[in-house]
């Protein structure tokens, strides 16, 4: 489990979707979350980067990402849910920005994320995970959701993928409802 979490980390930050220190990983085993800790590296994780908490929150999040809430939140409104990474991909932040949602217009984009929705409001992360598998935060950054890290890396690269293909093949124009 921390190998698969450790080479995604990795990943994240090779493809310039987290920065050095941004984003965070967190996996669900049992009624224990291993998160990653505040301000861990993504790039060069090890064991040490790692905090186990309760899914249930008993107020024992010291050292854990500060966005242990939302994580728990989402693997407790979402029982099939077993790892979630959250991201700071930038074309897709750049989207964000101006869109209520993003509609990829590539072929691998359509096919794994024919929708991307984007929200305001951290609170509605969990309920709209249940129709996707990937949420953007307005100006923040993502969170895909999967039963593997394999699969969250998955909806997350593709995600901003199909941001930037469409920033480059100029058909987002700023101020819509969509793109």
């Amino acid at each position: 489990m921390f190998n698969d979490i450790i080479k995604y980390g990795r990943e994240l930050f090779l493809q310039g979707i987290n920065n050095s220190h941004s984003g965070n990983v967190s996996c669900r085993k049992d009624n224990r979350i291993y998160i990653t800790r505040h301000d861990a590296q993504m790039g060069d994780l090890s064991l040490k980067d790692f905090v186990a908490v309760n899914l249930d929150n008993d107020g024992k999040d010291a050292g854990a990402s500060i966005e242990v809430k939302i994580h728990r939140a989402i693997y407790l409104a979402n029982p099939d849910i077993k790892a979630i990474i959250h991201s700071h991909p930038p074309n897709a932040i750049v989207l964000s920005l101006n869109f209520d949602k993003i509609t990829p217009i590539d072929a691998e984009g359509k096919y794994y994320l024919p929708e991307i929705p984007v929200v305001s409001e951290i609170e509605r992360i969990p309920e709209m995970l249940r129709s996707s598998k990937i949420v953007l935060v307005k100006g923040h950054g993502s969170f895909a959701v999967g039963k593997d890290f394999e699969e969250t890396y998955l909806y997350t690269s593709v995600c901003e993928s199909a941001s930037k293909i469409l920033i480059l093949n100029g058909i987002v124009k700023i101020g819509g409802s969509g793109c």
